[in-house]
């Protein structure tokens, strides 16, 4: 009998961590809150939302949130109401207090292509503080979760496990676009918040509070830009500012996030002593995986399963891009490394296995419709040289540019892409080594906003919702969004997570 098994699914999410755009950040400690929901009733102006109890789940259900869930049923085509019609799933966590503050808090998923529920249920602690008085309303985007789910069998091939390079990925992605059940170019963040208003009313919330992450920060912009009257306060983690298009930076600012771990290990006695030359060791490794790629058989992290996989130079592209995401998973890097400099691929198998959970739930399809929409269009002039010089090289840029040459262009506001003007009170979170969307995003941003509070956590990477800090202030700042109220002391107290000295973890 064949114990082990080939780890297809590994081999080809590997390519959609390469390729795809923004995420919410990488996966976070479970928290397990429930709270009690009963039948309600929404309805304004003929909208209707029937909800009843159900549970909330993360990735293979390993966190549950109990909440009140229903659907709200709208047009595919805003433009023509009568037609063809897409159901919204939607959630209302309540809150803890009998009688809840009447502005609830929208919380926006990344991806693009992430379920806000989903989201909410591996992150619900991080918001705990803010469900004792708030109701926090979540909403699968169009083409996410249970929303009419632009999902991409075509990369669940056999074939994309065999070989894995651009071409594949190209053609994975355009058989996908025939796969799916709905026109892609009716799911972009114009639309988005146009749902996100009419769930909004359809619950007789009068005004709301934002919390976008990631690419979700361009829907909050958005939606602030469109009903500002609605809008009582918005938080902005791993800020994308509405003018910047993602795509050349992505390669250049993951680099710059490396290159300062390897500097921060170099100034680390601890560290430089048991990694010296971590840059050209990393290197090293890098082209001789490109070179030869190795067969590595392990127990399965998650499931203790024998499995077999195949470790390139894409696998380890791949698991340093999202390692990088967290100050807590970048720590292990150094280790990572020189483990499979010193010809030892197990941990980063394992690394790659996990990078593939976590990417497995994405809505591919409503990835390139945003992107090939509101990005690769206006990616201007393209340095390669530059992005060559990156560990990440040309692919993502690549990817993107062929994959939508071939996929439409979908709806887009003609405003999407201008800085946001208002008097609405803005909170902006960014991790000092954030290797997607960096600080200077955030700053880009809030140039014509007049009344913003901007935080950079020292040594934090993308998203600062683990932050026990960001936490804290996120709950002040919804309670009372004034700058002048919100004591920032314990920024200053924000650490970085210490690096792996040893595969068994910091020094003493």
């Amino acid at each position: 009998m064949n114990w082990a098994t080939t780890s297809r699914r590994s081999r080809r999410c590997v390519m959609q961590v390469l390729c795809s755009g923004t995420q919410s950040g990488p996966p976070n400690e479970p928290y397990r809150y429930g709270v009690l929901g009963l039948l309600m009733w929404g309805s304004v102006c003929g909208a209707e939302i029937e909800l009843s109890r159900c549970d909330l789940t993360a990735s293979e259900g390993r966190q549950e949130v109990t909440a009140r869930c229903g659907g709200l049923e709208v047009a595919l085509d805003r433009e023509h109401p009568a037609g063809e019609q897409i159901e919204l799933r939607v959630a209302v966590v309540d809150a803890l207090a009998e009688q809840a503050e009447p502005d609830p808090l929208f919380v926006i998923a990344g991806g693009p292509g992430d379920a806000a529920t989903g989201f909410f249920a591996a992150t619900e602690g991080a918001f705990s503080r803010i469900l004792r008085r708030r109701d926090i309303v979540l909403v699968d985007q169009r083409g996410s979760g249970a929303s009419a789910p632009l999902n991409c069998d075509a990369f669940d091939e056999d074939r994309l496990g065999e070989i894995v390079d651009l071409e594949i990925v190209v053609d994975a992605a355009v058989e996908c676009l025939g796969q799916l059940d709905h026109d892609p170019r009716f799911f972009t963040t114009s639309i988005a918040v146009r749902d996100l208003d009419e769930v909004r009313e359809a619950l007789g919330y009068e005004r709301v509070n934002l919390y976008g992450i990631s690419y979700g920060t361009r829907v909050a912009q958005h939606y602030l830009r469109r009903y500002p009257e609605r809008t009582r306060s918005v938080i902005l983690d791993g800020v994308v500012s509405p003018d910047i298009a993602l795509g050349p930076d992505v390669a250049l600012a993951s680099q710059e996030a490396l290159d300062a771990l390897f500097e921060r290990c170099r100034e680390d006695q601890e560290c430089r002593s048991a990694y010296p030359d971590l840059p050209a060791r990393f290197n090293a490794v890098l082209d001789r995986l490109g070179d030869a790629p190795v067969a590595v058989t392990i127990d399965h992290p998650r499931t203790g399963e024998l499995t077999e996989t195949t470790i390139d130079r894409y696998t380890l592209i791949a698991v340093v891009r999202l390692l990088i995401y967290s100050p807590r998973t970048a720590s292990v890097l150094p280790a990572l490394v020189e483990s499979a400099y010193e010809g030892d691929y197990r941990a980063l198998a394992a690394h790659a296995m996990f990078v593939s959970e976590s990417v497995e739930n994405l809505a591919q399809g409503l990835n390139y419709a945003v992107a090939c929409t509101e990005d690769a269009p206006y990616t201007g002039d393209v340095d390669f040289d530059a992005l060559a010089a990156t560990y990440m090289g040309t692919t993502f840029v690549d990817a993107l540019n062929r994959v939508c040459e071939r996929w439409p262009a979908g709806t887009m506001d003609e405003d999407l892409r201008e800085l946001v003007e208002t008097d609405v009170p803005v909170l902006l979170l960014s991790g000092e080594l954030d290797p997607i969307t960096p600080p200077r995003y955030a700053s880009a941003a809030a140039a014509r906003m007049t009344n913003t509070i901007d935080i950079v956590g020292r040594g934090q990477g993308h998203g600062m919702l683990t932050v026990a800090c960001a936490q804290g202030l996120m709950a002040k700042f919804v309670d009372r969004p004034d700058a002048d109220e919100l004591d920032l002391g314990c920024v200053d107290r924000i650490r970085p997570f210490p690096l792996f000295t040893s595969p068994m973890g910091p020094a003493p």
